[in-house]
């Protein structure tokens, strides 16, 4: 019953080092971040400049209206 425990046979399994590969992928991640937040404000920049595009436009015609 008290028999000696025996350690077990093998060994344990070879894991391959992680750490380059993760720190890549976060690195990666953060890139995605930063281009996503650059293409977000350039659309911002692109709507609000063709907005002021189509009141240019609205105006020179209700301008060339009121001229008539």
């Amino acid at each position: 019953m008290n028999a000696p425990i025996s350690p077990p046979a093998g060994s344990p399994p070879d894991f391959p080092n992680l750490y380059v590969i993760w720190s890549v992928f976060n690195i990666l991640i953060l890139i995605a971040i930063v281009v996503l937040v650059f293409w977000y404000f350039k659309k911002q920049s692109n709507d609000k400049k063709r907005m002021f595009e189509k009141l240019d436009s609205i105006l020179s015609l209700l301008q060339s209206k009121r001229n008539d």
